[in-house]
């Protein structure tokens, strides 16, 4: 059944608010991640002064954690409380984890706090809540600006945690260690900024409306499942998109500071500026990713631009001096994540609305997982003295990563079984399933 102009205009007004709570909900979220990444292993390494290798280990339990949330508590808890609802409730526990973080100055308790907020080591947002958004955001918008939405809503994390990440390299940010009539905290300003933002976080997403649930018939039943034929086509993206995850992880931020530490001497405040410049110049990249895509395809542009990014990681180590080696890896960022906007679109474009979050919440599982492990080989040859090997190693798991996913996919184009917004897709449900084409 059709709809007024009139409810029609109040529904896109809906639409464009809640994309807008999500982007700010995002960007907060990123600048309390793009901290904590750097500020975690100096905690643990420096204060607690545990080895490097359990430092390492503590952090990769944060990304163990982010697949479990995804695994096993985000479908759960959208079947009993929508969409709407599950946003709230892990917006709630990131407020919480930001709490224990400011007032506990214990290692065990950091990393479950880290784990309740399901903040991962590496900055990268794989959680339930980046799930959610990545199954929230394609309704807010018509089909054809999915790609422009998924660069914007990557371009302000990308900024948002190299800012975050630049707070580690003000003057003061890491002084004094304690705060008056409070209980000792690790970095308390750190802390507290984290749980300001964790705070906002939740304000943003409170206030989201009914339109964010799954569109369906009346009286369909809520099944946001994945069908069973769309279910070997998920399997092999997450089979893939863990391949680049762990490879991903050899070459973490914590990784990546070890290395120019170690081999070139750079002072930890000028690794803080140089991965707040890899952050902007891969945020900046979002948006050609999104024109490029309107032209060549999603798949296209994830995989021709990806490709000549790995074969700059594989370069890095082979540099002869510091400007080069840096050079290097800030061209390579500025290539390295064209993928991520454009295939967000094209996965939520190739499954049914009332699939996005389990959709969502595999993939970011599998890719947390994935990358949890990844540290632990670059670990092991850094520790041997190979120190630029993890980025050939790295490089070349990515280009097979490519390789395969374009031989996979490349005939398998987006399509959608929902009208685009604007039309009228039936009432909501917590988890309702969207009517099929006819």
């Amino acid at each position: 059944m059709g709809s007024s102009p009139g409810g029609a205009s109040e529904r896109g007004r809906r639409r464009a608010e809640d994309r807008r709570r999500i982007f700010l909900a995002k960007g907060t979220r990123a600048v309390a991640y793009g901290a904590l990444s750097g500020f975690l292993i100096l905690y643990l390494a420096q204060d607690l002064q545990l080895p490097v290798v359990e430092s390492l280990a503590l952090t990769a339990v944060t990304l163990v954690g982010a697949a479990v949330a995804n695994f096993l508590l985000l479908p759960p808890v959208e079947r009993r409380f929508g969409r709407r609802g599950a946003v709230r409730v892990f917006a709630g526990l990131f407020v919480l984890s930001a709490a224990l973080l400011f007032f506990v100055g214990n290692a065990i308790v950091v990393v479950l706090a880290v784990l309740l907020g399901g903040v991962a080591a590496s900055s990268n947002d794989n959680g339930p809540l980046s799930s959610l958004d990545q199954a929230i955001l394609p309704s807010t918008r018509r089909r054809s600006e999915h790609a422009e939405d998924f660069a914007r809503y990557n371009l302000i994390a990308n900024f948002a945690s190299a800012g975050g990440a630049l707070l580690l390299v003000v003057p003061g940010a890491l002084a004094p260690r304690s705060v008056p009539y409070l209980p000792g905290a690790p970095h308390p300003w750190i802390a507290l900024i984290y749980l300001a933002l964790a705070g906002m976080t939740l304000f943003a997403y409170w206030e989201l409306s009914d339109e964010v649930e799954v569109r369906g018939a009346s009286g369909s039943p809520p099944s946001p499942s994945i069908a069973l034929e769309r279910r070997p086509t998920v399997r092999a993206l997450a089979v893939l998109y863990g391949a680049d995850a762990f490879a991903g992880g050899m070459v973490i931020n914590p990784l990546l500071t070890a290395y120019f530490v170690l081999v070139w001497n750079q002072p930890a405040a000028s690794i803080g500026l140089v991965l707040f410049v890899v952050g902007v110049v891969s945020g900046a990249s979002f948006l050609v990713a999104s024109r490029l895509a309107r032209r060549i395809g999603l798949l296209r542009t994830m995989v021709f631009t990806h490709l000549p990014s790995n074969l700059l990681l594989v370069a890095v180590p082979f540099m002869p001096t510091f400007p080069l080696a840096l050079g290097t890896l800030i061209a390579r960022s500025a290539l390295s994540q064209m993928d991520v906007p454009t295939r967000q679109a094209y996965v939520m474009g190739i499954v049914p609305d009332r699939e996005r979050t389990s959709v969502s919440a595999v993939l970011g599982g599998a890719r947390s997982a994935a990358q949890s492990v990844g540290p632990f080989p670059a670990v092991a040859l850094q520790s041997a003295g190979f120190f630029g090997l993890p980025f050939v190693v790295a490089g070349l798991v990515k280009t097979g990563y490519d390789l395969v996913l374009w031989r996979r996919f490349q005939h398998i184009e987006p399509v959608t079984d929902a009208p685009d917004v604007g039309a009228d897709r039936g009432p909501a449900t917590p988890s309702g399933a969207s009517r099929r084409r006819g």
